[in-house]
Order: structure tokens, then C-alpha cells, then sequence
């Protein structure tokens, strides 16, 4: 479903291109793809072929997200959650790693193991870094902390654990190596990446810097003074100001498909589970479900996004989370962007309350139809570019955009759903590097590690424009290396019967380089709303929802799911239980400040189903 994600996998590296073998031969596009040979195939000086063109691949199913494990660099340190399947100290407070799931983090470089909440107090360098960070020479210059320890051999007669890596010492005989002066005791291989802080008790000394800035700015955080940054929190002030003018409703009254929300409904209530009865499930991912729900005592109804906490704090996903609830917010300054009702939660469970776009998502209905007509194409590529400008104007980076996550709402129009994979603050020069999205619609300049910013969006758009208009994704392959190794060096095969214009925007939006791509400042064909392909889209029109859509859902009543899949829609609404000790065990304090109602949602009017 949409707005999970559904079937997300992690990777720890992104694999590497390989080539193609031999049995792809451009004879397969031939027969499927008549014209990619002639004027939809690239083609060189000499007339032959410049870049093998894909095969193509039917739409059959949905396909979910990856995203690499996020890394925090401190010192030089690159740390990632971890699963200890073993029992592990910290390296900093040298306490035990307590919790389930993925209980601490561990650098990936020096295999450093600390808690989440120690990972940025680290005074030492990492062993495997290539340039020493300002703290490091910061403590060395100053506080002369830079004593090398002084290992020997040494017999262990009780369990003992390593101060670097946090395992057991293993073994019978001298199983590991003592620091004559300070007891600090460390595995053979660990020995090389301890850092040099003989003596000095990391803790304290933490302590004792934090509290001399404190004394010295006269007030300031000491945790902040320290430079070390608080535990993210959801915070209301950003989000309130940004909706404090909203007018997409205002600009829906004309439909007469609204009605006034219930004088029952305050502006900032808060709500629980208690105020919603689920109907039913909608969809699946791997953090959780989508579920129907109606708002007791009245006749609206919402789409209820509901995630495991524990699955979202294993992952380290808390300022995913966070992202996704700020741009669902701000979406409600935008028509053709989901908007955001109320968020709660529960000891093991996040809800975000969303409206419920009956119409369902662009996969449910290319599985229908094969692929849409170019009218149809059109106009839902036009609101998907009006949708992706706003976040772009934003400092907002997508990077999830596919068939699944955008919906239909009752009256045909689009809505892009599914925030989590956003990337804020992303203006001028500014680019991000995470290895994330979905496989069939990542960028090249992703799958190669390169730096990127909203060029990556226009792509995914070039490839769900491809798959509305041909009804095949223009890339594949057999796993994700090959159908990496085909979105780096293979050119999408065209078919005869696309218009002069369909294939004119597809190509320049499926540039390889992301410079020239269409829709980056850099590119030399001007706006994508100035195509030739737009050319008979009033965009001011578009902008105030004032044009018919093709379709329009038959909805019979309000609970109709016909437009959703039968494998989730059969299936009871009920919460994902935990086990009883998860909720006991897991930190609450990333979650302090999530639950949020919308201001404008209540205040303003509300979308229900009119018969």
C-alpha cells in the first residue's frame, strides 16, 4: 500500500553494476517496441546504435522501497543501528545495551558500540577516519588528550567483556589484552582502533566541559554548549505557522462535494484510538498497515496510517517519521498533495488520521487497464507537476514517486502520498547522498553514490509517465544489479504509436545526466509546464482544481473499497499486537510531543462522500 512502503528492504552498501550477459539482445525490444529502432531509438553518428535499449517489463506488482541504514558521523565515526545478538557494553558509559531490536549503534569503521544516546558524547577519534574532526583537535590542543595506552596479554578469570567493541572476551587462555595503567581491556584486534584516552573517564570529562561552557555563555544548554545535540522531538511551533494561512479548502467549496465539520470537533483536540472504529485495512508495508476508519459519533471518514514503534526506533526512522508528518501537514496548503487530519499515539503504536482518497492509487488502476490514453496521461502528469513544485519550492526532495503513492481522490483528482522517504532543506547547493527509494524508478546518479538533489524527482516522473503512456517500466532486470546496470547504460525502447511530444518530454526527462535533465535549473529545454506535450493544459486552471478530471470514481458509499486491493480489504481491522515486554522495554522519549491536530483540517471544511 501507499503509504507504507509495503515489502521495504534495507541494504547495508548499494551492489555494484555488472554487465549485461550476452542473451539480452535488442531483438526482444524489436518485436515489442517497433520504433526503437527508428525515431524513439538512440542512435549514433554512423547509424547504429549508441546504447542498448531495455527490455520491457509488464507491470504486475507493487514494489517497495529501499533505503540504506542511516549513518551518523561523529568524530569520524560512521554509526549505524545494530542488532547485538550478543550481550554488549557501551563504550562511553559502560553500561549494558538493554532493549530489543536494534538496542545501540555501532561504527561501521571501528566497530565502536554505544548507545543511541552516547553515540554524539564520543571524545576519540575514529582510528579508521582520514581527517581529524574540530572536537578531536579541539580536546588534543587544548587538553593534551592523546595518551596511547599500554596493552599486555592478560589471563581472565571471570567473564569480561571489551572495552572498545563491547563482546565478551572469548577463550580459556589469556583471552584478551589489559592497559597497564588505566585497566582498560580490549580483544587482540580491537588493540589498534582503541582510541588514545589512557585515563580519562570519556563521562566525566563530558560532563565537565559541558558544565564550563554552561558557566561561561552564562545559561546556555549545557547540552547544546557541549555540542551535543538533544534527543529529536516533535516540536508544533514550525507547523503551525506554515498552515496558519492554508486556503486549499477554500478553494474546494465550489465543488459542493464538502460539509461543514461537526461543532463537536474542536480546533486542537487531541485524539485517541478510542475516537476511531476501524472498518477496514486498506493496505500493508512492512512498519505496519492502512486502515479505514470512521470517527465515532459522526459520518467522516479517515485513512489511518499505523506504525510499530519498535519497528520505526530499530530502523532508526524517529526523524522519518517526523518528516513525513511536517510535509503531510504542509500539504494541506496544496490540492494534489495528501492532507494530514491528527496524529496519536499509544505505548507500541504511531496513527497518522488521513483523508481517505476512495479512488485509489495509479497501480490498482494500470493493473486494470493495461496503460492509460494520452489524454488521461496528461492530465494526471500535469497535477503530479504541479505537486512536485511545491515541495521543490519548499526545499522538499520526494524520492519515493511511483504508481502506488499517488492516489485518486472522489472527484478523479490526484494525490501524492507517502512522505517518509522526504529530504528537507534541500535549496541552492545543497544536495543529500542517501542511497534510498524504489529500485524501478531510482535515479542513475543514486545507484552510482553520487550527491543529488530534485533532478532525481523529475526522473521517477519520467519513468511513471513512461508507465502511464506504454504500460511497461522502461528498465529492467532479472535482480536489482541488473536492473541498475539497465537504468545506468540502457536507453527505454519507445513504441511507434506515442505522439511526436509524448516522446519528446520522455526522453529529455529520462537524461542521464542530471545537468541537462528536464526540470533541473541547468536544463536548456526551459520549464517542464512549457512542453509541447503540456500544451493544452491552462495551468492556472489546474492550480484552482477547476478541471474535469477523465475518470471519475463510482463510489457507491462512503466504505466502498472496490478500488483497493482484495488481499488487504478481506483481512480483519486490527492493530498488529506486541509482544507484552516490547512496550515496557522501548524508549518513549523520541516520540514525546508526536500526537498534532491539524488546526486547518477542523477548522476548515471537511471532505466526506455524498451519494
Amino acid at each position: 500500500m501507499i503509504f507504507t512502503g509495503g515489502g521495504a528492504r534495507r541494504r547495508t552498501s548499494p551492489a555494484p553494476p555488472r554487465t549485461r550477459p550476452p542473451a539480452y539482445q535488442r531483438l526482444y525490444a524489436e518485436n515489442w517496441f517497433p520504433g526503437a529502432g527508428g525515431a524513439g531509438g538512440a542512435r549514433g553518428r554512423g547509424g547504429e546504435p549508441e546504447v542498448r535499449c531495455s527490455r520491457a517489463k509488464r507491470i504486475t506488482q507493487r514494489r517497495g522501497a529501499i533505503k540504506h541504514h542511516k549513518v551518523h558521523e561523529v568524530n569520524g565515526h560512521r554509526f549505524v543501528a545494530k542488532f547485538f545478538r550478543q550481550p554488549t557494553f557501551c563504550a562511553f558509559c559502560k553500561e549494558f545495551l538493554w532493549g530489543f531490536g536494534k538496542q545501540g549503534y555501532r561504527c561501521v569503521v571501528c566497530q565502536t558500540a554505544v548507545h543511541k544516546r552516547c553515540h554524539n558524547k564520543l571524545l576519540g577519534k575514529c582510528p579508521g577516519s582520514t581527517a581529524y574532526s574540530d572536537a578531536t583537535v579541539y580536546l588534543r590542543e587544548r587538553f593534551k588528550v592523546d595518551v596511547p595506552h599500554r596493552f599486555r596479554p592478560h589471563q581472565f578469570m571471570s567473564p569480561t567483556f571489551c572495552d572498545h567493541c563491547g563482546a565478551l572476551l572469548y577463550g580459556f587462555f589469556k583471552q584478551g589484552l589489559k592497559c597497564e595503567d588505566c585497566d582498560v581491556n580490549c580483544h587482540r584486534k580491537c588493540e589498534k582502533l582503541t582510541a588514545n584516552l589512557c585515563g580519562v573517564n570519556q563521562r566525566l570529562l563530558v560532563e565537565a566541559l559541558a558544565s564550563r561552557t554552561t558557566s561561561k555563555r552564562g545559561g546556555d544548554s549545557p547540552s547544546t554548549s557541549a555540542g551535543i545535540t538533544p534527543p529529536q522531538t516533535f516540536t508544533h511551533d514550525i507547523l503551525e505557522q506554515e498552515l496558519e494561512h492554508s486556503t486549499a479548502y477554500d478553494l474546494f467549496r465550489k465543488t459542493g462535494r464538502f460539509t461543514p465539520p461537526a461543532r463537536s470537533i474542536p480546533r486542537f483536540r487531541k485524539y485517541t484510538i478510542e475516537d476511531f472504529q476501524f472498518i477496514r485495512v486498506l493496505g500493508k508495508g512492512s512498519f505496519g498497515k492502512v486502515m479505514l476508519a470512521e470517527l465515532r459519533d459522526t459520518e467522516y471518514y479517515y485513512a489511518v496510517k499505523c506504525l510499530k514503534k519498535d519497528v520505526v526506533l530499530e530502523d532508526d526512522d524517529v526523524e522519518c517519521t517526523l518528516i513525513e508528518r511536517k510535509v503531510l501537514a504542509l500539504g494541506t496548503n496544496h490540492p494534489y498533495l495528501c492532507h494530514l487530519f491528527a496524529t496519536f499515539q499509544t505505548d507500541s503504536h504511531l496513527f497518522f488520521v488521513m483523508e481517505y482518497l476512495n479512488g485509489g492509487d495509479l497501480m490498482f488502476h494500470i493493473q486494470q487497464s493495461g496503460r492509460f490514453p494520452e489524454v488521461k496521461a496528461r492530465f494526471y502528469a500535469a497535477e503530479i507537476v504541479s505537486g512536485l513544485k511545491f515541495l521543490h519550492k519548499r526545499g522538499i526532495v520526494y524520492r519515493d514517486l511511483k504508481l502506488d503513492n499517488i492516489l485518486l481522490d472522489f472527484d478523479g483528482h490526484v494525490r501524492i502520498a507517502d512522505f517518509g522517504m522526504c529530504k528537507l532543506q534541500i535549496y541552492l547547493d545543497k544536495t543529500a547522498d542517501t542511497f534510498c527509494g524504489t529500485p524501478d524508478y531510482m535515479a542513475p546518479e543514486i545507484i552510482r553514490g553520487l550527491k543529488y538533489n530534485q533532478t532525481v524527482d523529475w526522473w521517477s516522473f519520467g519513468v511513471l509517465l513512461y508507465e502511464m503512456l506504454i504500460g511497461q517500466s522502461p528498465f529492467s532486470g532479472c535482480d536489482e544489479d541488473e536492473l541498475f546496470w539497465s537504468i545506468c547504460n540502457e536507453m527505454p525502447a519507445y513504441p511507434r504509436f506515442l505522439s511526436s511530444e509524448s516522446l519528446s518530454i520522455l526522453t529529455r526527462l529520462l537524461d542521464k545526466d542530471a545537468r541537462t535533465r528536464l526540470g533541473g535549473p541547468e536544463c536548456m529545454h526551459g520549464d517542464i509546464r512549457d512542453q509541447k506535450f503540456f500544451e493544452q493544459i491552462h495551468w492556472d486552471r489546474l492550480e484552482r482544481r477547476e478541471l474535469e478530471a477523465p475518470f471519475k470514481p463510482r463510489v457507491r458509499h462512503p466504505m466502498d473499497t472496490q478500488y483497493f486491493d482484495r488481499v488487504f480489504t478481506g483481512e480483519r481491522p486490527r492493530q498488529t499486537a506486541a509482544e507484552p515486554q516490547v512496550p515496557r522495554s522501548m524508549e518513549q522519549e523520541p516520540f514525546q510531543g508526536f500526537s498534532y491536530t491539524n488546526p486547518n483540517a477542523t477548522e476548515c471544511l471537511v471532505a466526506v462522500f455524498v451519494a
